[in-house]
């Protein structure tokens, strides 16, 4: 049985080119590679992709992180590991959201130089590298915003 999980390389790893350094820590850790796009996100994809954390955190939020990824390029990518945690092993190889607080051995931890603080204090986005889906669901709605119906439907 196989299961799924979806991230997206964010602007930040794009820059710092760790895309190819990503991928391959997936693969060490028996991820598959699905499906590879790119896409340059709209207001659109950005304000439904985060709507969620907007309703948490509020305008302020919205503000930052439209102006903060808008029109930049992204690369969205569907995983797959042999059985049920693609998931959660997937956020545990990711690691904590702030890269300062990432363990070591974690994407964030090796690779991330950004913390939650500084971005709070300077008013900006945290560059945290990659995003990935935390639930079934949320990984269903990602995969039809950053692809479409018929990846989507692919997908159980």
């Amino acid at each position: 049985m196989k299961s799924y999980a979806f991230i997206i390389m964010k602007p930040d790893a794009l820059a710092a080119e760790l895309v190819e350094t990503i991928i391959s820590r997936f693969k060490e850790h028996n991820f598959g590679i699905e499906i590879v796009g790119f896409k340059k996100a709209s207001e659109t994809l950005i304000l439904q992709h985060y709507q969620e954390v907007i309703e948490k955190l509020g305008p302020t939020f919205k503000t930052i992180i439209v102006s903060d990824l808008l029109n930049k390029g992204m690369i969205p990518i569907i995983l797959s590991q042999d059985g049920p945690d693609a998931i959660p092993n997937a956020r545990l190889l990711t690691g904590a959201t702030d890269p300062s607080k990432a363990f070591p051995g974690t994407i964030r931890g090796d690779y991330g130089k950004d913390s939650m603080a500084d971005a709070n204090q300077e008013g900006r986005n945290c560059h945290n590298l990659i995003h990935c889906s935390d639930s079934e669901e949320s990984f269903k709605k990602e995969i039809k915003l950053w692809f479409n119906d018929r990846v989507a439907e692919s997908y159980p």
